[in-house]
């Protein structure tokens, strides 16, 4: 299965506010990076200076943490081949962005769990 992974520069900048915000996406062919992060404003700090982080994507590799999985038709059916391996297997659950190949944010990941835990707990009773 393949993903698609990022890598991060971390700047201090003689600054007290570089953007204004935590988090600013960008999505120009023209900006190499995907996503500014300012940390300060997390916790509403006030220090002269500010740190920021720039994410880029990246291709992945097994050296690499694998962060987006790339849905195009043949990972798809790659995915279909594994779920028809996993169906017969017993008191294993596979979930998470790695097992269900899906991107999700924290609060999707909760939901996942909770649908998952759920239904395992069903099946027991």
């Amino acid at each position: 299965m393949e993903y698609r992974s990022l890598y991060f520069e971390h700047e201090t900048l003689p600054v007290e506010n570089y953007q204004g915000v935590c988090v600013m996406s960008f999505t120009s062919k023209e900006v190499p990076y995907t996503r500014i992060i300012e940390h300060k404003h997390f916790e509403f700090g006030t220090q002269p200076k500010t740190v920021i982080t720039k994410e880029y994507s990246q291709e992945w590799d097994i050296n690499k943490e694998p962060y987006y999985p790339i849905n195009d038709e043949k990972n798809m059916e790659n995915l279909s081949q594994y779920k028809k391996l996993v169906s017969d297997e017993k008191n294993v659950i596979f979930g998470g962005r790695l097992a269900e190949y899906r991107y999700y944010d924290m609060h999707q990941v909760i939901a996942s769990a909770l649908t998952m835990s759920k239904k395992e707990f069903q099946n027991e009773a």
